[in-house]
């Protein structure tokens, strides 16, 4: 007995043939080399990896429903009446993602608050400050700082080496189809 295998799929691509040679023309992905300056720093990588794979979903809700809340406001006439929906808007945020937030660890925080940044172009204080007021914004500031975290941070992937890496992720998890 006799057993053959073919190929399922045939991958037919371009060719043209030089001086005998052929050349096959096909798209390869785009490669990026990341260099590490140890190997302590590679192993720094990969730990903020899984970090900002398990953050970078919330950051981009927090974009979302920053901008239902936008669009909430500009319907909205009233000072007193914005408010109102604000502070309906900020109990419902917290019912709804107060339990899984609290099991972010202090470093999780920090990287979420970097992600927010770079996804709404705003610090998560600015954020607070403008819907919540200059009172409330400082409370959690002052509670961010107990925790060792600033909410006014910002994300800088040209000058801060950390946020390189955080950028090299997330670009690299787009090309993988991880996020949308």
């Amino acid at each position: 007995m006799i057993n053959l295998f073919a190929q399922d799929n045939v991958l037919i691509v371009d060719f043209e043939i030089v001086d005998d040679d052929t050349i096959f023309f096909s798209k390869l992905p785009e490669v990026e080399i990341l260099e590490f300056k140890n190997k302590t720093e590679r192993n720094y990588y990969f730990i903020l990896k899984r970090r900002v794979l398990k953050v970078y979903p919330y950051a981009l809700i927090a974009k979302q429903e920053l901008d239902n809340i936008e669009i909430g406001l500009d319907s909205i006439s009233k000072k007193r009446i914005k408010k109102r929906y604000t502070k309906k808007v900020a109990k419902w945020v917290k019912e709804e993602y107060s339990d899984r937030l609290k099991n972010l660890t202090i470093s999780e925080g920090k990287i979420l608050v970097k992600l927010i940044y770079r996804e709404t172009k705003t610090s998560s204080y600015e954020i607070l400050k403008l819907y919540r007021g200059s009172l409330n914004a400082f409370f959690w500031q002052t509670i961010a700082r107990f925790w060792d975290n600033n909410l006014k941070t910002k994300y800088d992937p040209v000058n801060n080496r950390e946020d390189m890496f955080i950028e090299h992720i997330l670009i690299q998890a787009k090309i993988e189809s991880k996020f949308k």
